[in-house]
């Protein structure tokens, strides 16, 4: 994969500095979710820097933020290397996002009078229900996840919006394809389309109750799957 952004004008201010620093990380994480970089995978500034078109400068800035984010380890003297994350780690993550997810879920579901917030969520849902009949998890996974990037942008609360964009939600959400749905590929997209269809009702609280039963049970599967 080679990707040649925007080169900055001569000159460029901090803020094109930044944005430069931005788009390598989004780069790395969408590399990521694309299945180009893989987990223990080492990262060298060089190459990186060479693949995105970019001085080394915002990609060594680039690992280190993702470094703060979880995202990826420094190695003295040998670059950075994408994190592995053990189950217990990526069921952490998925009972920390379950508390984002349920914000996003109860005020999107109150804003389902809209018609354009129903187009909305037919939309992203008809990409999850596309990723099921290919059968592949990553595609999935990431259907879910964008899926609830559009809701958490009906809900009208920005910072839910802001803080599940955030690059360690993304990475740590892809992770979870090697685990989910697993052999649970019915009951899995047979929950969503429960989920979603309460969430079109306008019912909040069977909305959320059907989406927290759900994550409930992919967690029963995580750890009885993580003990056999």
């Amino acid at each position: 994969m080679s990707i040649n952004p925007v080169k900055p004008p001569s000159g460029a201010n901090e803020e094109a500095a930044a944005s430069l620093v931005s788009f390598v990380v989004d780069a790395i994480i969408d590399g990521v979710m694309k299945g180009h970089y893989a987990p223990g995978q080492r990262l060298i500034a060089a190459d990186l820097a060479e693949e995105f078109n970019v001085s080394r400068a915002p990609v060594r800035e680039a690992l280190h933020m993702l470094a703060g984010e979880g995202v990826v380890e420094l190695i003295a003297n040998r670059g950075a290397r994408i994190r592995r994350l053990s189950v217990g780690e990526l069921i952490d993550f998925l009972e920390f996002t379950e508390a984002i997810c349920v914000l996003g879920v109860r005020l999107a579901t109150g804003r389902m009078s809209e018609v354009d917030s129903c187009y909305t969520a037919n939309q992203a849902f008809q990409r999850i229900e596309d990723a099921y009949t290919r059968r592949h998890n990553r595609d999935f996974v990431e259907a879910l996840y964008r899926y609830h990037i559009e809701l958490n942008r009906l809900s009208g609360n920005q910072y839910l919006e802001f803080f599940y964009r955030r690059p360690y939600i993304r990475f740590y959400t892809i992770l979870l394809a090697d685990l989910t749905p697993g052999e649970h590929w019915e009951q899995y997209i047979l929950n969503y389309r429960m989920i979603h269809d309460m969430i079109l009702s306008g019912d909040a609280h069977s909305s959320v109750t059907s989406f927290v039963g759900h994550i409930r049970w992919v967690l029963r599967n995580m750890r009885n799957d993580d003990s056999a």
